[in-house]
């Protein structure tokens, strides 16, 4: 059986269509849908606040209610991966329980949840919660595993990094049986220098009011990495529809649908189609943004072009080194699915457009420092002695 994790978008009829669903299919279902509260939040998860659905506790409690009606849980994102370190404090801690408490008293039972700090806290907490290691606890390995399975969670997510790994997949399914997830509509870089700084801002705007120079300079970093080469979009770590047999047959059961930002216009619901089904016939970037594209620079990458790519990854282990200087393997299958010269004026333009409106550069070059005074120039004399 095929499990599929779905972004909340607090509606009940939704639930309804994944009844219908559920009902429907036989080898899977949907069992979970996922978010948390943007009212009243004071402490965030692993998405901006303004992309998320509006909702408070009391919406939160209705939502929930109605969805275990149909047997299908919620898991609460509670994976902010910095919260100013007020769980360190006492008042901190309290402000925590509280909001643990009235989560409990909604009807949440299971967690998805990052720092280890929040973990402790949980546990002490009063309430018996069931707890999911959010990808951002990067578990790439086995032993990483194992530490989360002795530190009582239930279930992981693995690192995106390791979605064509399988050899290592196996060793951690070897770990926690049939409770490891894995995102398949990931956008994300495998291995990209930006991924936790970019969390840790995501962090930051998650709970407050965010900042659009943040959230602009690593969306932007992240798209030009993307087309660093034309071939660079098979090096993303994304799972398409026709591929889940290949994580199946390695041992992965839970597969999630990332795009809590996408489901104001209800993308997810066509998307988690084509992933049932397991095929999809169209432009793989599309159904990785849930129908609803946030940039303009689009290259269209066939998606049934791409039969036959993940078969090396598969059968040879240790087949990708993470060293693309010496390898040519996703540029040249890129040739098959791209159309290379349309590629190159989609990016061409892309690098333009992102370089020229780099917030962050603009607020540089225009933020002037008054030159200090001699006196103030003079270098500080310090004297060592190391006897």
């Amino acid at each position: 059986m095929k499990y599929f994790c779905m972004p909340a978008d607090f509606k009940k009829e939704t639930i309804d269509k994944y009844e219908e669903i559920n009902q429907t299919y036989r080898d899977a279902r949907v069992v979970e849908t996922y978010g948390n509260i943007t009212v009243g939040d004071n402490f965030g998860s692993g998405r901006v606040l303004k992309q998320l659905p509006k909702v408070d506790f009391l919406g939160l409690k209705e939502y929930v209610e109605y969805s275990l009606e149909k047997n299908i849980d919620f898991n609460y994102t509670l994976n902010v991966p910095y919260i100013g370190n007020q769980e360190f404090t006492q008042e901190g801690v309290f402000r925590i329980k509280r909001f643990l408490k009235n989560l409990y008293e909604v009807g949440i039972r299971t967690i998805t949840v990052s720092l280890p700090s929040l973990v402790d806290i949980i546990k002490y907490s009063g309430c018996d919660f069931k707890l999911t290691a959010s990808t951002i606890c990067h578990i790439n390995n086995a032993n990483r595993a194992l530490a989360y399975k002795k530190a009582g969670f239930e279930r992981i997510v693995v690192d995106e990094s390791i979605h064509r790994d399988f050899e290592t997949l196996k060793s951690i399914c070897g770990i926690f049986g049939d409770q490891v997830e894995m995102i398949v509509n990931t956008m994300c870089h495998r291995n990209c220098q930006y991924r936790n700084f970019h969390y840790n801002e995501t962090g930051g705007d998650s709970a407050g009011i965010p900042n659009d120079v943040g959230i602009n300079f690593f969306e932007h970093k992240c798209l030009l990495q993307r087309y660093d080469t034309i071939g660079g979009l098979l090096k993303l770590g994304w799972v398409r529809p026709e591929d889940l047999h290949y994580y199946y047959d390695t041992g992965i059961r839970y597969f999630k649908l990332q795009g809590r930002q996408h489901v104001h216009k209800g993308g997810h619901l066509r998307t988690l189609e084509h992933y049932l089904k397991e095929s999809y016939d169209g432009g793989l970037m599309d159904l990785l943004d849930m129908f609803n594209p946030r940039y303009s620079f689009s290259v269209y990458l066939d998606n049934k072009k791409l039969d036959g790519f993940l078969e090396p990854y598969y059968k040879k282990g240790n087949f990708c080194k993470f060293n693309c200087s010496q390898c040519s393997y996703c540029d040249n299958f890129s040739k098959k699915c791209i159309d290379h010269e349309k590629a190159r004026e989609i990016i061409s333009l892309a690098r333009e457009f992102y370089n020229e409106s780099d917030q962050l550069k603009h607020i540089v070059e225009s933020t002037e420092v008054e030159e200090t005074t001699d006196s103030q120039s003079q270098p500080m004399k310090v004297d060592f002695d190391f006897a």
